[in-house]
This record gives C-alpha cells, sequence and structure tokens, in this order.
C-alpha cells in the first residue's frame, strides 16, 4: 500500500512539472497587452544605476608631503594613532611612507598594525587582510597579532617542522 502511495505521489509530481511546463510556453507565445508595453517602456527609460566608485587611494607623493613635517619616528607614530580613524586614508600613506624610511625600527609592528586599522577604517577588508598577512610573515610573535586576527579573521601560520 505504501509503495502504491509513493508512485501515485511521483507520478503526480511529474504530471504537475509538466503542466508547468506547457503553461510556461504558453505565456511566452502571448501577445504583450498594453500594461505590460507601459511597465517594459518605463524600465527602459530608467537611467542605469550610477557606478560604483573605485576605493580613494593617495598618492606615495601626499605620503611624503604628510611625513615631511614630522622628522623622527615617534612623532610620525603618534600620528598615525591619532589619524587611524579620523582619516584613514591619510594614516595609510603616513603608515606606508613610514614603512618606507623606518623599515626596521622597533615600532615596525605597531605602524603594520595600525596601517590594518587603517584600511579596516576605509572598508578595504581585502587590502585589510593581504596586510594582515604581511604583518605575520614580518612581525612573527607581533604584540598584534591577536587583534589583527580579530579584526580581519586571518591568523598566523604555525611554524613548526617542515615549515
Amino acid at each position: 500500500m505504501r509503495r502504491a502511495a509513493n508512485i501515485v505521489f511521483f507520478l503526480a509530481v511529474i504530471a504537475c512539472g509538466a503542466l508547468f511546463y506547457w503553461r510556461r510556453g504558453q505565456r511566452a507565445e502571448r501577445p504583450k497587452t498594453d500594461a505590460a508595453e507601459a511597465v517594459a517602456r518605463s524600465q527602459a527609460t530608467t537611467p542605469p544605476p550610477p557606478p560604483l566608485m573605485a576605493p580613494i587611494r593617495p598618492s606615495l607623493d601626499a605620503g611624503h608631503s604628510a611625513t615631511a613635517q614630522s622628522s623622527d619616528e615617534p612623532t610620525l607614530m603618534q600620528q598615525l594613532r591619532a589619524l587611524a580613524k579620523k582619516d584613514p586614508e591619510r594614516a595609510e600613506a603616513l603608515a606606508r611612507a613610514g614603512r618606507l624610511r623606518f623599515p626596521e625600527s622597533p615600532a615596525a609592528d605597531e605602524r603594520d598594525a595600525l596601517l590594518v586599522d587603517a584600511l579596516i577604517n576605509q572598508q578595504r577588508i581585502g587590502a585589510a587582510r593581504s596586510e594582515t598577512y604581511y604583518y605575520f610573515d614580518h612581525h612573527p610573535g607581533g604584540r598584534f597579532t591577536e587583534h589583527l586576527f580579530a579584526m580581519t579573521g586571518v591568523h598566523p601560520t604555525p611554524r613548526g617542522p617542515g615549515r
């Protein structure tokens, strides 16, 4: 009995599918009504949405002019801390310029972490994740590892045998 009910149900599903397929073909053959033409015309005259803007990338020259004010790294780091949330574009330019001017400084791990924060505040998550990978490669065991993991979801690659 149960098997017969399953077969009937299966045949009913096939019949409904065939009916919908057949009705779909009938709808396509029908001529458009005046209301349908009016809707199609209004959609055709609607302007397309504006294109998405590419994120603003500060030029390297802007970063050098901004760092021209600060001749030493402590001043640069103080500016970075202040600008990471208020003006993340400028903070990004300062951090990248600082990376070029002070590549092996003791504050390099904080500078690179502030660069990631500035990118996150610009809502450039992909770039922030890439910079997080850079941070983990250049600062293994850095002070901001947990913070960057929480902000980007990127975790450091474990080091051990075979690596």
